[in-house]
């Protein structure tokens, strides 16, 4: 009886696409389930399951505490294995669950990447079916840039590039604004971006001091500050932690 609702529930989902103010004629979704809906991720996971459990069978991939953590779903998923054949039969097994429920995978959308000493070997291709995954030095995962190296390390490089060009934005509408405002601005818009995910990292100390780099300079921009002031009584005076202590203090709030 529930399978039977729910097909007739998804067999009537129309969509539509607006630009504008000009919306597109109705199509009908043949797949996937409905964005928004409490429902969605209890389908989702009685139907991604089959792949957990059949790559758990295998018994290869990475194990921590003899838990399997192959694999890292829901968002970019992600295949774990200790060795280039380990992970070309995880890929193997997936593209066979694939045929057999009628997924498609994208195969230029995804990519293998090597964390260990022998980073820089040089390894052939892997498979997706009859795809090629082919070998990059960094990887994009929730927004956070992994490089590929002896150990997980983080490329901040592209964040900072991001900051910047939310504290940009924001300048250039915040001319003859109160400095009290256009901090609170910042902190709420562009400090965000800075310290996405930051918490779940362990970072270096260098990484540390790059970041508070960049908002030390955006709170000199912010005061007029020349490069060389220092604006730790900046931040004491407002109340205000450093890079360094809202790290923590998320931490522990997390």
């Amino acid at each position: 009886m529930i399978v039977d609702v729910l097909c007739d529930w998804y067999g009537k989902l129309c969509f539509a696409v607006r630009l504008n103010n000009t919306i597109s004629r109705h199509f009908v979704a043949e797949s996937g389930v409905r964005q928004h809906s409490c429902l969605s991720p209890a389908i989702f996971n009685v139907f991604i399951n089959v792949f957990i459990r059949e790559l758990r069978q295998l018994k290869i991939g990475c194990h921590i505490c003899e838990i399997f953590s192959g694999c890292m779903l829901y968002a970019d998923d992600i295949l774990l294995s200790p060795s280039v054949k380990g992970l070309q039969l995880m890929l193997d097994k997936c593209f066979e669950i694939s045929c057999n429920v009628a997924l498609q995978f994208t195969a230029r959308k995804c990519h293998c990447m090597v964390i260990c000493k022998m980073y820089k070997s040089n390894i052939a291709s892997l498979h997706l079916g009859q795809d090629l995954i082919h070998w990059c030095n960094n990887i994009r995962y929730l927004d956070v840039y992994i490089v590929s190296d002896k150990s997980v390390k983080i490329d901040f490089n592209p964040v900072k590039r991001s900051f910047y060009s939310a504290c940009n934005a924001i300048f250039s509408n915040c001319y003859e604004v109160n400095e009290s405002v256009v901090l609170s601005l910042q902190e709420s818009y562009s400090l965000s971006v800075l310290m996405y995910a930051l918490p779940s990292l362990s970072l270096q100390r260098k990484q540390l001091d790059e970041l508070s780099v960049c908002w030390n300079s955006v709170i000199r921009r912010i005061f007029s500050f020349k490069r060389t002031t220092s604006v730790k009584e900046v931040l004491y005076g407002f109340g205000r932690l450093n890079i360094k202590h809202l790290v923590v203090l998320r931490k522990v709030v997390l």
